[in-house]
């Protein structure tokens, strides 16, 4: 009896876990038919969004693709108008250049008979220069002269202030020999060693003339 027991309860356990599989298997089948339907209905959604989303994008293009036309038609007409503009410019310039180039033109030929008259007057000034300088060159050499003559009576004039000098310091040696000699004759002795150079240093100073100078050569300087 109990091994029929254990099989009957084997029999009722196996039944059980066979029911509970099918259940489970049933409840797999439903949620997988929601998850598809769900899938299926968020995919509908999202095909409305897209086709929505690109409906819209289609009509903002046509709208750009306006605008676009709009603004290069702008563009268009605004290059024309530079165009007409550049163009008149250009004339206009053309025609500035043409009255520059005149202007040029005669500028360049009154400078040109400018320089020639500076060229004259050029020429007129350097004869008077050179006229000029051969009037200097002759009166520098008449000073020449002139300063060579003050330098012989300048020469002359030293030379006999120096032989009065020379005469009188001749005259002052020969007082002070004799006073020295008054001097050793009134004290009966010898002059000293010192009081002899002195008189001989005294009586051989001779103050030479200097010679005559003679002027240097000037060079005279070329008109």
């Amino acid at each position: 009896m109990a091994v029929a027991d254990d099989f009957k309860s084997l029999a009722e356990d196996m039944a059980n876990a066979y029911k509970d599989r099918v259940g489970r298997i049933k409840d797999i089948k439903r949620e997988t038919k929601q998850i598809i339907k769900t899938l299926h209905d968020e995919n509908v959604a999202i095909k409305d969004e897209a086709h929505r989303l690109i409906k819209e994008a289609n009509k903002e293009d046509k709208a750009r693709a306006a605008e676009t036309a709009k603004f290069l038609g702008e563009c268009k007409e605004e290059d024309k108008a530079r165009a007409a503009e550049t163009a008149k410019f250009l004339g206009e310039c053309k025609e500035e250049d043409k009255a520059r180039a005149a202007e040029t033109a005669k500028f360049l030929g009154e400078c040109k008979e400018e320089d020639k008259a500076r060229a004259a007057d050029t020429q007129k000034l350097i004869k008077q220069f050179t006229a000029e300088s051969k009037d200097r060159a002759n009166e520098v050499s008449k000073l020449v002269q002139g300063f060579k003559a003050e330098d012989k009576e300048r020469a002359a004039a030293v030379a006999d202030l120096l032989a009065d000098y020379k005469k009188e310091r001749e005259a002052v040696a020969g007082a002070w020999k004799d006073l020295l000699s008054t001097m050793a004759t009134t004290r009966k002795e010898k002059p000293s060693p010192i009081a002899l150079a002195e008189e001989k240093a005294v009586v051989e100073a001779e103050v030479k003339v200097p010679a005559k100078r003679k002027g240097k050569k000037r060079i005279k300087r070329r008109s």
